[in-house]
């Protein structure tokens, strides 16, 4: 989900593997729940192996549309792989308590509505464009889906060539506790 080269021709299949070092920030800051957790766009599994670097010994479910990946992702600690179109069809049934992500940006607002569809008890965790909590055509989405906490980076992700774009980058996460918490890490 870079916004580097803007007008470039994007990455097939929107593939910006998250950097290990943006996602070791957010879990040394904030602390996943204990549960089944679900990483709906998993690419080649970076968060996946973040939250087992950092001890959680959580029931992982892994979701890539790209079948090449399978291998990445039972080697960096999945329990579970799928590899379908999370916008339009389920999985099967787990008891979800926590879903990670870094989504396509242009299907972000999707992806968080169709969290909240299925999993309506799961905190949801999403690393967004800062820029995600504007514009008016998102206005109405806000109104009816408010963030519980906000974890901006100080240190802009490195998603391409490990160089950084000239965007900001977030966790945005909704949870049902509803506590507002906002930080700058």
């Amino acid at each position: 989900m870079s916004a580097t080269n803007r007008g470039a021709k994007r990455i097939e299949a929107d593939f910006y593997p998250t950097p290990m070092e943006t996602i070791h920030t957010f879990l040394d800051n904030h602390k996943l729940q204990d549960g089944t957790i679900l990483e709906p766009c998993a690419g080649d599994g970076n968060f996946i192996k973040g939250i087992r670097e950092r001890g959680y010994k959580n029931t992982i479910i892994a979701n890539e549309l790209r079948e090449e990946e399978n291998n990445n992702l039972v080697n960096v600690g999945s329990d579970y792989v799928y590899h379908v179109d999370f916008l339009k069809e389920e999985l099967p049934n787990h008891d979800v308590k926590t879903i990670i992500t870094n989504p396509p940006f242009s299907h972000a607002k999707e992806f968080v509505l169709r969290c909240k569809e299925l999993y309506p008890e799961a905190e949801i965790i999403m690393l967004l464009r800062t820029a995600f909590l504007e514009s008016k055509s998102r206005f109405p989405f806000w109104k009816d889906n408010q963030i519980s906490d906000l974890y901006t980076l100080s240190s802009r992700p490195k998603f391409i060539n490990n160089k950084s774009d000239a965007t900001s980058y977030s966790f945005f996460i909704w949870s049902p506790r509803k506590a507002q918490n906002i930080k700058v890490i």
